[in-house]
């Protein structure tokens, strides 16, 4: 058997969800002002050797992600935490309390700064043919060849048109990430949160998307933002969607590092 641990929490507390062995069995280790909360699973069905032979079964790793994530944020409404990724194992509990006192004081440390907090995403979306108009009114260069073109003969007109698509595409890129930073900067000053940005290039091709951790109280002030955001960009072909609240996994790999 070995523990299959979802969080480090600051209180101990046993979630009303099922486990990600579809049991009601959990279990809490404190060390001072840091716990954990486990279930209690079989290493041959959750270990590393059942990951790489199931590495292709969606619908497995489908059904303990959602079961994981469920009890997560089942903590999450109830203490501080931070959030572990699905299939963190542990052999014993005196494992689990040599780490929680090894790194008691980063834990503690991640435990303030998340207290309260939630993470919430701002999915950025860009409708190719009103997105590949905007960027040529974006770009100076873009909007002397369009009216180079539009002026020109035939012939000539062709030529700078290519010569036009070419060179939006390129653009493109550096004014889609424009977006992401002036997005990013709107939301620092309208709420004031930690944000970590990534690029399509990062997402691997992906839309880019803004990272946001808020005060459970500033939920409505995001969305009325992304409403301002809407409007300010309407007929740019940029749209601003808000997923959430999600527990705080990306700031907490950030407070790993």
């Amino acid at each position: 058997m070995a523990l299959y641990v979802y969080a480090v929490t600051r209180d101990p507390v046993i979630p009303d969800c099922t486990a990600v062995n579809r049991t009601h069995d959990f279990g809490t280790v404190r060390d001072d002002g840091v716990c954990a909360v486990y279930t209690r699973v079989d290493e041959k069905e959750f270990g590393q050797e059942a990951i790489d032979r199931r590495a292709s079964d969606i619908e497995w790793l489908g059904a303990i992600g959602y079961r994981h994530q469920d009890v997560v944020s089942e903590l999450m409404k109830a203490t501080a935490i931070v959030p572990l990724r699905a299939f963190t194992l542990f052999s014993t509990e005196e494992a689990l309390l040599n780490h929680l006192a090894t790194h008691r004081q980063s834990l503690e440390r991640m435990l303030q700064r998340l207290d309260g907090k939630q993470e919430w995403t701002l999915r950025i979306e860009f409708e190719p043919e009103a997105w590949s108009r905007s960027v040529v009114s974006r770009v100076e260069s873009l909007r002397t060849l369009a009216a180079e073109a539009d002026s020109a003969s035939a012939g000539k007109a062709f030529l700078l048109r290519k010569k036009l698509d070419d060179e939006r595409k390129r653009a493109s890129r550096e004014a889609e990430q424009q977006v992401v930073i002036e997005i990013e900067r709107a939301v620092l000053e309208s709420v004031g949160s930690d944000t970590i940005a990534e690029s399509r290039q990062q997402r691997d091709g992906a839309f880019p998307q803004i990272d946001v951790l808020i005060n459970r109280d500033e939920e409505s002030r995001l969305h009325e933002l992304r409403e301002e955001l809407n409007r300010r960009y309407a007929g740019q072909g940029v749209t601003l969607a808000v997923t959430g609240p999600w527990p705080p996994y990306t700031f907490a790999a950030l407070g790993e590092e």
